[in-house]
């Protein structure tokens, strides 16, 4: 597998989120305009990152750890690359930390790039992940995802569904969801929504 066919855990949410998102990133010359909410998440997203460097790690439950920040990680192997959040290390297991700006609870996407960064963890760096962190900066929440044998084979079938798509350069059906849609920056180059 070539390099530039890698997935991105980031990758793996937007594809649940909407399967065209990923599509019209990589198949098509389509660039996505950032929105002000993007934006917004961005700043809100870097602004906790660093008032995480601050703090204890009472909020995850871990009495000790070593954190390590921006963690970039590709494994050919697995089909995936990407750079996490934090990393939480104790021992010989490994905590991933992904910090969202949202009031909602982990949807089903944010557990499959969580687990992705988890399963490129492993493969990398030899550390078990048994579950992982995602904290709302919004609510001050932390939610520990579990990483089970179901998750884990969720996230690798979503790696080869969008890896079999880009390869044919094959639009997937739009997301049954159409609300998503009236916010999309992508919207007008869908033509079958809305």
């Amino acid at each position: 597998m070539m390099t530039e066919r890698l997935i991105t855990p980031t990758e793996l949410r937007q594809h649940h989120y909407c399967p065209r998102v990923v599509f019209f990133e990589r198949c098509t010359p389509v660039r996505r305009r950032e929105t002000v909410l993007m934006t917004h998440g961005r700043e809100k997203h870097q602004a906790e990152l660093k008032r995480e460097r601050r703090r204890t790690l009472a909020r995850y439950a871990l009495a000790e750890g070593e954190r390590r920040y921006d963690v970039r990680l590709t494994n050919v192997a697995l089909g995936l690359t990407g750079e996490l959040d934090l990393l939480i290390v104790n021992g010989d297991v490994a905590y991933p930390v992904e910090f969202k700006h949202t009031a909602r609870p982990p949807d089903p996407g944010h557990k499959l790039q969580l687990c992705a960064y988890a399963l490129l963890v492993e493969a990398e760096l030899g550390l078990h992940c048994p579950h992982g962190l995602w904290h709302s900066s919004r609510t001050r929440q932390t939610h520990e995802i579990v990483f089970d044998t179901r998750l884990r084979n969720r996230t690798r079938a979503a790696v080869q569904i969008i890896n079999e798509f880009i390869v044919a350069e094959r639009c997937p059906p739009p997301t049954p969801q159409t609300n998503k849609c009236l916010e999309c920056e992508l919207r007008n180059f869908c033509g079958d929504t809305l």
